[in-house]
């Protein structure tokens, strides 16, 4: 397993290239595939897409399927979290020595704003600037239905 600090600068590393604030069309997932869950972000899905970040070995996300960077407070689109805020949410799930990420979003509800926290718990994470050519190319169902926004259940079976 990479170690804590090392993650931490890679998530810094990351959060530098996604600039909050500046995707308009915002943020969703792409694929889930082979345990590989990939995050896109995009100034406009028809068209393209403008950063990616690849989480591999994956065995526990719960994120929606899209979102906007407005939900963010702050500068960073993630952080590096750990298994004991993750398992204060999630108190039956072993992490098997891997990272927690964590996206906070702060989503208004009855007049107030109130912060959701959503993980992702996997063995890396990297990102991609692909070239702003050809369409956005989402493949991806939630494998939860249409469960809504809120629903903060692992999305990530046996079989993916």
């Amino acid at each position: 397993m990479i170690p804590h600090e090392q993650m931490q600068r890679y998530v810094d590393q990351i959060n530098q290239e996604f600039q909050v604030g500046a995707l308009w069309n915002g943020y969703g997932i792409r694929m889930f595939k082979k345990n590989n869950l990939v995050i896109g972000g995009s100034q406009d899905w028809i068209y393209f897409h403008n950063i990616d970040v690849i989480f591999k070995k994956v065995i526990f996300y719960n994120l929606p399927s899209q979102w906007q960077d407005t939900a963010v407070v702050g500068n960073d689109l993630f952080r590096l979290s750990d298994q004991h805020e993750f398992e204060l949410s999630h108190p039956d799930f072993d992490v098997e020595n891997r990272h927690v990420f964590a996206f906070d979003m702060h989503i208004e509800q009855n007049r107030e704003m109130e912060k959701h926290t959503f993980f992702i718990v996997a063995s890396n994470v990297f990102f991609d600037k692909p070239e702003p050519v050809g369409d956005g190319f989402i493949d991806y169902d939630d494998p939860l239905g249409d469960v809504g926004f809120w629903c903060k259940k692992n999305r990530v079976f046996q079989d993916s």
